[in-house]
């Protein structure tokens, strides 16, 4: 009998797995109070998953592919550009989001002390995730030598709000620095970027034409 002769049994141990590592983490994960948190034996959760660092790495793509799904919803809906990232930040920086952050951050950290543990990790870290950026601003009309490192740009930006929101806790001094980011990202005009500042821009004054000089003359006269 292998674990391929009951996959339901798998999918739900994974579910469960999922569910108690966002809640612990993975820093002192082992076996033995996972399997007595699940109602399973170590013993069953070496039957299905083979060892203990497969099953770190099954529930880490299962939780990523989990988090892209979502989030491909909201940053490829059919909107204005300002409204999906509007929408991604609503999904990222939710209370709900909370536990995914945690982990999302966490794993980072351990797989820059070490990549073997999680292979492949890092590479995918932006690899997977920027391409919905990359279509959401090709979709909203950047020039496409602009797409990528605007993509870049506001990938690194919003991951960088998440965690010091997940440090800090402050969502209404972090969610201004969104709206700056926006702001940055409207591609305005000089004068209306200007006229945001505050600062007014002076039109150019017309250049004067032989014409009307002379027509002024005669005025005079």
């Amino acid at each position: 009998m292998t674990s391929a002769a009951d996959p339901e049994r798998r999918t739900k141990l994974l579910d469960q797995i999922i569910e108690y590592i966002m809640r612990y983490g993975l820093a002192e994960l082992s076996l033995r109070p996972l399997g007595a948190a699940i109602n399973t034996s170590p013993r069953m959760l070496l039957y299905f998953f083979g060892s203990k660092e497969r099953l770190i790495m099954e529930a880490v793509t299962e939780i990523r592919l989990r988090q892209q799904k979502e989030f491909a919803r909201v940053l490829i809906a059919p909107a204005s550009r300002r409204e999906r990232l509007l929408g991604a930040w609503e999904l990222w920086s939710s209370p709900e989001s909370e536990k995914s952050l945690w982990f999302f951050f966490e794993v980072y950290a351990l797989a820059l002390r070490n990549r073997k543990r999680f292979p492949g990790f890092l590479e995918r870290l932006v690899k997977d995730w920027l391409p919905f950026f990359e279509q959401g601003f090709a979709s909203g009309g950047v020039p496409p030598d602009r797409v990528q490192g605007m993509a870049t740009f506001t990938y690194a930006a919003l991951r960088g709000l998440q965690l010091d929101l997940l440090a800090t806790g402050e969502k209404t001094r972090i969610d201004a620095a969104f709206h700056e980011l926006l702001r940055m990202l409207a591609l305005r005009s000089p004068s209306e970027a200007a006229s945001d500042s505050g600062v007014l821009v002076k039109k150019p004054a017309r250049k004067r034409t032989q014409g009307s000089l002379a027509a002024k003359k005669t005025r005079k006269q």
